[in-house]
This record gives C-alpha cells, sequence and structure tokens, in this order.
C-alpha cells in the first residue's frame, strides 16, 4: 500500500456512516480552529483514489470527554471531540499570571479564581459560575483576560459575538469548554435564561447544525462575559447566584505601566501556571453545584445589579415601607396585604398607574417575601397618619392575606439614606 495513501487517510476518519475532514478553519479574525468538516465518500475517492477509504480510520460513534492530565482521542471505540491542549506542565514562575489575575480580579478574589481555573484544568465537567467582567473604561485587561482563556485552552475554548445566542444554530458553541463573549450586551431574557439553565446543567442538550439533524450531547462550558456597557451587560435578577461579576480597573489607576506584550508573557508561563494547578490544594471546598458558597465570589458589582433588577413598583413599595418605619419608629414590623400596598402607593404618590400582577411579583419575586395565609393584622396606614392627627391603628376586622417587613432589613436605609435592604438579608414572613 502507497506510504502516501496512509497519511492522507489520517486526515480523515469515518464515524458510523459518516466520513468527516480534520481541517483548520479560520474565523473572521483570522484565528484558525480545528474542526470536522463532514465529507462525500466520494469526493474523497475522486481526490485520492478508491483504495485510500480502507485506511481511513472507523469510529462508533462521537463522545465529548474532557481531559488534561490523562487524554484520551479514542474511547471504547468513539471518537472523542474533545481537543488535547498541547501544553505541558513544567515547574517554573508564573508571576506575570498571579499579577494579572490580581489586577482583574483584585487581591481578595485571588484564592476564588485560582480555584476556578483548577476546576476548570483538573475537573472540566465541574459546574462554575458565569464569570462577568466589565468597565466602561479601557486599557484594563479585560479582553486579554478571554485571550489568555483560550491560549489555555485552545481549540476547547471559543469566542463568540452576541449575535451568536440568537442563532438557533449553536454546534459552533454548544460542545467548548470554555465560551467567551465579548462586548457583552444582552438584553433578552429567554437567552439570559438558556444561558442560566445551561451552566448547571448536568444532562444532555442538543447541537444544532444548519442543514443536519439534531444530536444530543454532553454539556461541559463555561461561560465568560466581558463587557464595556457597566452595570447593564446582562439582564441579572435580584438574588441570582450564578454569576460573579467583577468591575475591572484600568492598569494606570494601579500605577501598573502599559505592556503591549502581556499576552505574549502569559502565554509563555502557561506550562508553569499549569504545573502549579496540579499541585496546589483547593482553598473552597465544595459547597454548591457550582462548587462554591456564593458568599465567595459575592461582588458589591454584583449588588449594583441586584438594585438596578428592580422594577418601578417593587422600587415604590421598598420607599413606601421605608417611610413607614420612619412614620411609625416604634414599630418592628409592618404587615400589608396587596390592597393596602395599593392603596397606601396610589394616595401617597409612590406610584399611580398600579398593576395588582406586578404587585405580587414584586413581594414574592423582587423581595423574596412569603405571604401568610388569611388572618387579622393591624394595618398601619402611613396616608392616613399623614392626614389624621389623632390617627391610631387598630387590627384588621377582614380576613386577608398579607405580607409582613422587618424593621432590621431597613436599618441601613435609614444611616445610608438608600432604600434597598442587603441582599444577603432574605425578607420572610413571620409565622
Amino acid at each position: 500500500m502507497s506510504k502516501n495513501i496512509k497519511e492522507n487517510a489520517k486526515q480523515f476518519i469515518r464515524v458510523g456512516d459518516d466520513y468527516y475532514k480534520i481541517t483548520l478553519r479560520p474565523d473572521k479574525k483570522g484565528n484558525l480552529h480545528r474542526v470536522l468538516a463532514k465529507r462525500q465518500k466520494r469526493t474523497i475517492t475522486d481526490d485520492y483514489g478508491a483504495n485510500i477509504i480502507h485506511e481511513i480510520a472507523k469510529y462508533e460513534d462521537f463522545v465529548i470527554v474532557p481531559s488534561h492530565v490523562n487524554y484520551q482521542q479514542i474511547i471504547h471505540g468513539h471518537y472523542n471531540k474533545y481537543y488535547e491542549i498541547s501544553h505541558k506542565p513544567k515547574k517554573g514562575s508564573f508571576k506575570t499570571i498571579t499579577a494579572f489575575l490580581a489586577h482583574i480580579f483584585g487581591e481578595e478574589y485571588l484564592d476564588f479564581i485560582m480555584d476556578y481555573f483548577q476546576l476548570l484544568y483538573l475537573k472540566p465537567t465541574q459546574s462554575l459560575p458565569i464569570i462577568l467582567l466589565e468597565s466602561v473604561e479601557k486599557n484594563t485587561g479585560k479582553s486579554t483576560f478571554g485571550h489568555f482563556v483560550e491560549k489555555i485552552f485552545q481549540f476547547n475554548s471559543i469566542a463568540l459575538g452576541n449575535s451568536d445566542f440568537n442563532s438557533q444554530f449553536n454546534s459552533v458553541w454548544i460542545d467548548k469548554l470554555t465560551i467567551i463573549v465579548d462586548e457583552t450586551s444582552l438584553e433578552e431574557k429567554a437567552v439570559m435564561e438558556s444561558i442560566k439553565r445551561l451552566s448547571t446543567e448536568k444532562g444532555k442538550v442538543l447541537s444544532n447544525s444548519k442543514g443536519k439533524d439534531k444530536v444530543d450531547i454532553e454539556f461541559i462550558g463555561k461561560f465568560i462575559f466581558i463587557s464595556n456597557d457597566e452595570g447593564k451587560a446582562l439582564p441579572i435578577q435580584r438574588g441570582e447566584k450564578r454569576f460573579a461579576v467583577f468591575k475591572v480597573p484600568t492598569f494606570a489607576s494601579r500605577g501598573i505601566e502599559d505592556n503591549p506584550d502581556i499576552l505574549d508573557d502569559l502565554q509563555a508561563e502557561i506550562p508553569a501556571f499549569l504545573h502549579y494547578l496540579k499541585g496546589r490544594q483547593l482553598v473552597h471546598p465544595t459547597k454548591s453545584r457550582m462548587h462554591f458558597d456564593t458568599a465567595v465570589y459575592f461582588t458589591r458589582q454584583l449588588e449594583l445589579y441586584f438594585e438596578g433588577s428592580q422594577g418601578h413598583t417593587t422600587k415604590a413599595i421598598q420607599e413606601l415601607v421605608k417611610d413607614s418605619f420612619e412614620a411609625f419608629p416604634e414599630e418592628t414590623s409592618l404587615s400589608f396585604s396587596e390592597s393596602d400596598l395599593i392603596e397606601e402607593m396610589e394616595k401617597g404618590n409612590y406610584n399611580r398607574y398600579i398593576d395588582r400582577r406586578k404587585v405580587k411579583e414584586a413581594l414574592q419575586k423582587d423581595l423574596g417575601l412569603i405571604p401568610h395565609k388569611k388572618g387579622r393584622y393591624t394595618y398601619f396606614s402611613l396616608h392616613r397618619a399623614e392626614q389624621e392627627e389623632t390617627y391610631y391603628p387598630v387590627p384588621n376586622k377582614a380576613n386577608n392575606v398579607y405580607y409582613t417587613f422587618l424593621r432590621n432589613n431597613y436599618k441601613d436605609s435609614y444611616e445610608n439614606n438608600t432604600i434597598e435592604p442587603k441582599p444577603e438579608l432574605e425578607q420572610m414572613a413571620v409565622f
């Protein structure tokens, strides 16, 4: 058999009944991505002759089994679509990487991001928080971080644009380990819900290619979003636990000189960094589906998203409750039915156009309140207290479903002149 035929056959595989060519496909930025391009049997024999078919390796089906320390291309007769990375861990210095990560995430969260990379490298199937790096300033290193992740995980990493999530065809990214979206600005809640669901997915998902049948695959992806649209990049709702949000400062603000070759310097230290990750102990033990306790990566930047996620009705309720506690300083809790709140907000000019459905959603979803069953309670009316000098609250005679607000959750409102309770203090009715 001709040596050339055997060599040419190495660039093809047959999986099931289909033939594929292993090739490098450039993207719009000129970056090369290793892909399996489908080929017709006749096309291959036309180009290389009929005998080549006998030399092409044959496999039962595709699998995705990520590993960076014990990689196998062929697993029980199946072809592994996860790519082996070329880095060979080697002891050495990685001070540029450490300094860079400390700049991006801050010294306080350095253990978190080191654990994050260690899990990515050693336990790539572990679900991890969705990372969002943002700031309105340029020259911060946000995009460089995305490129750095790509350099580590190579063909298992992909950079996307916002529009890629709006397409029904997801095969280009659905099987990747790290999915990096630069210049993020995603406003559609349906897209965000899909991303959140995928971030904790443990089962199979559908890979959809144009002109091909949908196939089930194991999802292993971790999302990294990068944005200049600070505070508005993603529709993050109050109480959401999947996101690790960091505001990245400029290099200049920390007295760091601009280094145009920083990506090359980072790449040169990857073998030493991986050697370190193989030997270090995780700082944070497993506490959730995404490994970390949410307190580990809770930041002020995420808190700002929580505050901004509240709708007009929610903010009106918060303002009313704050003012009510100020008007009744001896009360440690206040109770209202939905009708009470609507009446108070309308008469007090907090919100003139009230939708009862939005009130219920604000109470239960945004504020996390649990309603009492029907019962009697004392209704403290701010509107009546302001209008009647001799007003004194009395218990309601009617049975109503009602909600209880606790003064302690609003204590900071008086000190800081804000209306936001601490996000970690979940407001719950007291039975």
